[in-house]
């Protein structure tokens, strides 16, 4: 920095007009030609016997941006990607340029927004719970771009992160599919001024760890130990077919001894379920007792019910259940017991995709989806 006061305009063609000379031993600012984005490189000064230009601390617009990083290096302020934020406010030809520079939102900003827009009140389409879950999880996995522009995140750390997620491929995709939601979101609304969303790759996932269902013999060792609180929760799932999160909400109606309710998909909300005849002493008695779950949260459910699993011996080497292998256990109870295949899917609140004749026309009637469970043997 001691030299800087030896630092001189040189007569220049063009390009170099109202250009410096940098003192030996501050760096340089090399023009790389005219196709580049950023065309001029940024060295940093040469260690003592290297020959040729150091590797660059990064690529700028122009000549001035560049002579603005090189005093950064030199003051000790100098960060990756402050040149971002310096060709904002560099001189253009010893004048300050008059453009207006917008303050960009932040990621996290760009996510608020989105959120209001795509579950708020004027929302264009009226979306479940689960998808604003799914969305609240993407974005707590982007937090170490929180407080970053989107047109400010380098596109490859972006992706070094979505690739070191390492978790299962649902999760990993509910980060990229945010990810590329908010760009689109953004770039019309001049929130960005480029999509990188859609330059983000699905990475490679663990292999899905699919839930067990529980065994005929397994089964039978719940039914021994059916007086068991959690037990009698598990066994009530597996003869019903509905996700843990569907019983914080579900209404039991005891006159016509069914279950209706249900949660995340238009062909799962509002179904109906007859209580199998084998499950009723247990329905009642947990309602006497006080409500589904235990009165438990879901994650404090999951957390007992896996213990509970190891104490009665169900729960072992290579066998692991969790609450969402009583939905497949019902699944398999109706497939093995001849249940309808149309029954089977309304009772599990799956769709019939493009299966006109039963999901336009299709009509049943508790009493005849009553006749198909009731086919499940105990």
């Amino acid at each position: 920095m001691e030299n800087m006061t030896e630092m001189r305009m040189e007569p220049a063609g063009r390009k170099d007009k109202g250009r410096m000379r940098l003192p030996a031993g501050f760096g340089s600012v090399r023009y790389l030609g005219s196709r580049r984005r950023n065309p001029f490189a940024v060295h940093p000064p040469q260690e003592p016997g290297q020959v040729g230009h150091p590797k660059a601390l990064c690529y700028v617009p122009d000549w001035f941006t560049g002579f603005a990083v090189l005093v950064a290096y030199h003051s000790g302020l100098y960060y990756e990607g402050i040149e971002r934020k310096l060709a904002d406010a560099v001189m253009f030809g010893g004048a300050r340029s008059d453009r207006k520079v917008a303050s960009k939102p932040t990621l996290l900003e760009v996510y608020r927004r989105f959120c209001e827009w795509k579950f708020g009140q004027d929302a264009p389409k009226k979306l479940s719970e689960s998808a604003r879950r799914a969305a609240e999880s993407g974005i707590r996995r982007l937090k170490p771009f929180h407080n970053v522009a989107l047109d400010d995140i380098p596109i490859d750390e972006l992706q070094r992160l979505v690739n070191g997620i390492g978790y299962s491929r649902t999760t990993v995709k509910r980060v990229v599919i945010l990810i590329r939601q908010l760009y689109r979101y953004a770039l019309p609304r001049g929130l960005c001024t480029r999509d990188q969303g859609a330059a983000i790759v699905m990475p490679d996932t663990p292999p899905e760890r699919h839930h067990q269902e529980f065994t005929d013999e397994e089964l039978k060792i719940l039914w021994d130990y059916r007086r068991d609180p959690i037990v009698r929760m598990v066994l009530i799932m597996c003869y019903s077919g509905f996700r843990v999160s569907e019983w914080l909400s579900l209404e039991t109606d005891l006159k016509t001894n069914c279950f209706r309710g249900g949660i995340k998909t238009k062909a799962g909300k509002n179904r109906t379920v007859p209580i199998h005849s084998a499950i009723q002493p247990l329905v009642e008695e947990t309602l006497r007792q006080g409500e589904y779950l235990c009165g438990k949260s879901i994650t404090r459910f999951c957390h007992i019910m896996s213990e509970k699993m190891e104490e009665i011996g169900i729960d072992r080497e290579g066998r692991h259940h969790t609450t969402h292998s009583c939905r497949h256990t019902f699944s398999r109870l109706c497939e093995t017991y001849g249940v309808r295949e149309a029954d089977r899917k309304r009772m599990l609140g799956h769709s019939f995709a493009g299966d006109i004749t039963n999901g336009v026309y299709g009509h049943r009637t508790p009493e005849e989806l009553r006749a198909e469970i009731e086919k499940i043997q105990v």
